[in-house]
């Protein structure tokens, strides 16, 4: 490992400043679009003040080593920098940027390898609905050219290690840069150190959030006092804000005599720490003590959160008896101003959030005043209560924006978990976790293992034996939610080993069967057998589903029901079924449901032999899908889809064309479950249904000429949806040629194969012009070419 230190006072007006020509982290300026995926926020509107040089510096390391480490005290600006440096790499991380902020983690229970890579995977945006390893983040990054940015890794310091040597060692692409109050340690590391600002940069920064808070120019005219008072705050760019903001309301004279106030304070022993961390800590002391009463206790109390937080849950979490929360936007609006509460109004409703060094001051000021449990338990409280109303409200024209409601506080329902597992509140744990199921938001946010985790975390830490009764149905309805996840993955025996411990629950203590129990066996039965008895279990359960607050688990028990129903080869109920269920849910205006109310009736009418309505069925459920990006739903659509193609060959006017499609959808299919962790031999009827269809392109196809085909579908998964509403089946590339490709350089390639130019490529994909020429020079490179041409000639072996 190497050590890099700068002298503050070091300029450099060249180097990679060069580099810095978009206003936007992550976007061209010029086109407006994403340079690439990742989660990178647009840069922040407050001013950014010097480091050209470390800046420079960043990038020299970026460019010579995959590892680098941003290191410092809290408050030097490791996370901005880290985000500009980010930027500046511009078409280096062609592939992607994503930030991940760990600082969540401190405090935190669960620290396994398992929720760390679930961690990763939901800030990459890993749709991922089996179990979350390690060979997951891989192959999710394998191909692609990828810079993370490993923000805050003190709090997880020896799993972030061994987490960055192995994607290191198995992704040959990926840089990571980190950020951390020291090094990780691992070979290969360039650990940069951040220097504080220089004075002439102090100053300047102090004196731009000084104007921007308000302060008038006057009180900045003893420049003498301004520059004492920058030599004090040691370059820090956050004790800088803070101590500028107060500018409104004191003079630069008397800042500096409460900063001398604080030092005094100082025992020798508090000396003897790092005098940058007394600097800020002292800093934050002073915005701490200038604070009302009331906005000390909404940053005491709003440092629960573990992710922004809306005015809503401010207004559950933070407001009491004495904090009315009438008055909590006002209080909140101070804290900005204070610099101490960031809030983003880009978004509706506006979200707040906290840095971590400011976070962890109001977690130490709650603890000390004996808050901290009860403001925990109304944390938890919030999260429960909001989950009850996605559950019961989501079979609604708002169905959507619920989903997305969940996926996005997703954190903090975590965090109520685990504080509810670790305080023994074991019946809030597991509504927490029954009721995440329930949104179903796992499903189409793609969380369904990390789901399914936590249920087991939470069955694991009940008492197995329960003496209450009521205890014993609650734990019998978390185990049957835990089934119902394995059931939808194809985990056949795990599914029924936690069904049978639910039964032999309720079963010890003489209690009748409840609906959560019915629907999941009657649903896993569905699934995994195809059993004509899942038929009456879930009529049963939609019986006992009666209550309002079910509606949304009575509706999933009619989907069920109706697609037991076709799998039994009840023809006419399956089809009567699976009219009501879609009606119902058209009747509630819910697009998902619809989707699926679509995908069940499609199914009726192929058992049925009604290919057409079958056909235009499909159909619409998959432009549905599509507009919605549902990547759970496709996936089931595309294989019924081939199904159904495959059903109508015999009708059709160019059968072995037809029977093409079908074998490629087949193929893509298969990726698709692949990709998701889901298990289609565990799955019987499915697998029954896909082994079908194979068998009915035999008249027109050999086997070996359907696998090759399924292999193109398998390569091209991502167009799917397209060849199964009548697209042109792309072709197939060269798989030898394209082994070193990356999976965007892949899909580039592809499309000028078909012919597409470069801006046609950008507007195909979404990326910027800038960028798709970017591939194409890494495209040429790796091929050995030097024109498009040449591309075509070296991928082209396929199929148009």
């Amino acid at each position: 490992m190497e050590q890099t230190r700068l002298d503050p006072e070091l300029r450099s007006p060249h180097g990679c400043h060069s580099y810095f020509t978009e206003g936007v982290v992550g976007s061209d300026t010029r086109s407006g679009k994403s340079i690439a995926d990742g989660n990178l926020p647009p840069w922040d509107i407050e001013p950014f003040v010097g480091r050209d040089d470390v800046l420079t510096a960043a990038c020299s390391l970026l460019d010579d080593a995959r590892l680098v480490c941003l290191t410092g005290p809290g408050g030097i600006g490791k996370t901005r920098l880290a985000l500009r440096a980010a930027s500046a790499m511009g078409g280096a991380a062609v592939d992607g940027a994503w930030i991940i902020d760990f600082a969540g983690f401190d405090g935190r229970d669960d620290r396994s390898p398992e929720r760390l890579y679930a961690h990763v995977a939901l800030a990459l945006g890993i749709r991922q609905h089996g179990p979350t390893d390690l060979g997951v983040l891989v192959g999710y990054l394998r191909s692609r050219r990828a810079l993370l940015i490993l923000d805050s890794c003190e709090y997880l310091l020896p799993q972030l290690r061994d987490l960055a040597t192995q994607l290191l060692q198995a992704t040959p692409n990926l840089q990571i840069l980190a950020t951390s109050r020291q090094v990780l340690g691992i070979y290969g590391e360039r650990a940069l150190t951040v220097p504080p600002l220089s004075k002439a940069d102090s100053v300047s920064l102090f004196t731009q959030v000084a104007i921007a808070a308000g302060a008038p120019p006057t009180a900045l005219a003893d420049t003498t006092a301004l520059s004492r008072l920058c030599h004090q705050l040691d370059g820090l760019p956050l004790a800088i804000r803070l101590a500028a903001v107060k500018t409104r309301s004191l003079s630069l004279p008397e800042l500096i005599d409460r900063l001398n106030d604080r030092f005094r304070l100082l025992t020798d022993s508090t000396r003897a720490i790092d005098d940058r961390h007394s600097t800020l800590s002292k800093v934050v002391d002073l915005s701490y003590d200038m604070c009302t009463d009331n906005e000390q206790r909404v940053w005491a109390r709003a440092s629960v959160f573990v992710a922004p937080f809306d005015l809503l849950a401010a207004e559950a979490v933070v407001a009491g008896p004495d904090i009315d929360p009438g008055t909590l936007v006002d209080l909140i609006t101070g804290l900005v101003d204070k610099s101490v509460i960031t809030v983003d109004t880009t978004t509706s409703p506006a979200r707040y959030t906290m840095l971590g060094t400011l976070r962890e001051y109001g977690r130490r000021q709650l603890d000390a005043v004996g808050e901290a449990s009860a403001v925990q338990a109304r944390h938890r409280d919030h999260y429960r209560r909001f989950l009850e109303h996605a559950v019961r409200t989501w079979l609604s024209r708002e169905e959507l924006t619920i989903l997305a409601d969940v996926r996005r506080e997703l954190p903090d329902v975590l965090a109520a978990i685990d504080h509810s597992i670790t305080d023994d509140d074991l019946a809030a744990a597991r509504a927490l976790s029954r009721d995440l199921v329930r949104s179903r938001a796992p499903f189409f946010m793609g969380f369904l293992s990390l789901a399914g985790a936590y249920l087991r975390r939470v069955i694991t830490a009940s008492n197995p034996t329960p003496a209450d009764p009521q205890d014993a149905a609650d734990l019998a309805a978390t185990i049957a939610a835990a089934a119902w996840i394995a059931a939808t993955q194809g985990h056949r025996d795990d599914a029924r080993t936690l069904l049978d411990s639910a039964d032999s629950l309720l079963s010890s203590h003489q209690l009748p069967a409840l609906a959560p129990v019915l629907f999941a066996r009657g649903g896993g039965d569905t699934l995994l057998t195809g059993d004509r008895n899942a038929i009456g279990l879930l009529a049963e359960a939609r019986a006992r589903f009666a209550e309002p607050a079910t509606v949304g688990d009575k509706h999933m028990t009619t989907m069920m029901w109706s697609i037991a129903h076709a799998f039994a080869g009840d023809i006419d109920d399956a089809e009567q079924s699976s009219r009501d269920y879609l009606n119902e849910a058209e009747q509630a205006g819910a697009p998902w449901a619809i989707s699926w109310a679509l995908w069940a009736s499609a199914l009726a009418a192929l058992q049925g032999g009604r290919l057409k309505h079958a056909t235009k069925d499909i159909g619409r459920c998959l432009e549905l899908q599509r507009s919605m990006d549902d990547q759970w739903g496709q996936t089931w659509s595309i294989e019924l889809c081939a199904w159904i193609i495959a059903a109508r060959l015999g009708d059709a006017p160019d059968p072995t064309a037809e029977a093409h499609r079908a074998a490629w959808l087949l193929g893509a299919a298969r990726a698709r479950q692949q990709k998701l962790g889901v298990d289609l031999t565990g799955l019987r009827p499915l697998a029954k249904g896909h082994a079908h269809a194979h068998t009915l392109l035999s008249p027109f196809l050999s086997n070996s000429a359907v696998e090759q085909i399924a292999q193109g579908g398998e390569q091209a998964h991502h167009d799917a949806v397209d060849v199964a509403l009548g697209g042109r089946i792309p072709r197939r590339l060269n798989t030898t040629a394209t082994d070193t490709l990356t999976e965007r350089e892949s899909q580039v390639a592809k499309l000028i194969a078909e012919g597409f130019t470069s801006p046609k490529i950008s507007e195909q994909l979404n990326i910027s012009t800038r960028t798709v020429d970017a591939h194409i020079r890494n495209i040429m490179g790796k091929l050995g070419v030097h024109t498009r041409a040449a591309i075509v000639a070296r991928l082209d072996r396929g199929v148009s």
